[in-house]
């Protein structure tokens, strides 16, 4: 199977496993799932997919030498992402805005689906698989990197600002270290780490993009508290969710759903808001090489970048006060 991906260029796939579970229902779903959720109506820009994204983990960690055990691991690791990604996140978060909604169902969505027979029909062990903590190249907790985080990092910026020479620069630099990713070179760990917080400040968490998934996430509530959508809904495709809540004839929910519009504008105004809301913290403080062979992370030898990390850290917490002005 050759895969043309807008990251890596041409990538020739030929584990019948692995080729087997990506032409699986549970992986084609993912095609339906934008992941960037309710900003895929704000912004014409906003078309990778869940797919995109899944395959990206598993081609960067191919790159990575990775066993084919941890390929699998990344190619399903957002099987059990919801409708709208990470908007079901601001409808069941509680009040202190804890978020991830999908990772709570990962293990029911797999196991009832036909991936086991396909992980046992080749001898994989799927509760092993299951088990992120198995798998240091795919996923490492902030601030280090991993293929999970460098593939969306990097697919976003694309999709937000086009490809450019960097892009190639990065792949290259990133190496494995005691079963680890880090950086070869300190210049170019700090450029990265950079564009990951712009991407954060100007995309993940703008407040726009927030404003959009809060918007479409209190349509969901309203038609999840008139029975108009299940929780099983939710493990559908955009389409499908966003269908059901256009054809509701909820005034309610249609007035929601107006808003969703390349024209939606707000203002930040904590004395006259509409609604607050903030999104996840998302930050990276990389480990790098550096020139004479040591492992340094970014903002131990970079005090400006320090000062800003601290600064953005305040600035996600802080979150959005958000005034909607027109749409």
């Amino acid at each position: 199977m050759d895969i043309d991906d807008r990251v890596y260029g041409m990538t020739t796939i030929d584990e019948p496993v692995l080729i087997e579970l990506i032409k699986s229902k549970p992986l084609q779903r993912l095609k339906g799932i934008n992941q960037e959720g309710a900003a895929q109506y704000i912004m014409d820009c906003k078309t990778v997919t869940r797919y995109d994204h899944s395959l990206g983990v598993m081609i960067l960690l191919k790159k990575f030498d990775a066993s084919i055990e941890e390929q699998i691991a990344g190619l399903l690791h957002d099987v059990p992402h919801t409708a709208f990604s990470h908007v079901i996140d601001f409808v069941f978060r509680d009040n202190n805005h804890n978020q991830d909604f999908h990772e709570t169902f990962y293990e029911k969505i797999i196991l009832q689906s036909e991936i086991p027979a396909i992980l046992k029909k080749y001898n994989y062990d799927t509760n092993r698989i299951l088990d992120d903590s198995n798998f240091s190249l795919l996923e490492r907790p902030l601030p280090d990197l991993c293929a999970d985080r460098i593939d969306y990092t990097l697919r976003d910026h694309i999709s937000n600002y086009g490809f450019c020479d960097k892009i190639t620069k990065y792949v290259s630099s990133f190496i494995v270290h005691n079963n680890e990713i880090i950086i070869n070179d300190e210049t170019i760990a700090k450029s990265f780490s950079e564009d990951y917080l712009n991407m954060n400040q100007n995309v993940w968490s703008h407040p726009l993009e927030v404003a959009s998934f809060q918007i479409l996430a209190d349509a969901i509530k309203i038609a999840m508290d008139e029975k108009i959508l299940t929780e099983k809904d939710l493990f559908e495709d955009d389409l499908s969710v966003y269908t059901t809540l256009k054809e509701s004839k909820n005034t309610k929910i249609l007035d929601k759903l107006k808003m969703l519009n390349p024209n939606l504008k707000i203002i930040d105004d904590p004395a006259d808001c509409d609604f607050h809301s903030r999104n996840k913290l998302r930050y990276i403080n990389p480990k790098y090489v550096d020139p004479y062979g040591s492992i340094n992370r970014v903002a131990d030898r970079f005090d400006d970048f320090s000062e800003r990390l601290e600064k953005h850290k305040k600035w996600v917490e802080r979150g959005n006060f958000v005034k909607i002005i027109s749409y």
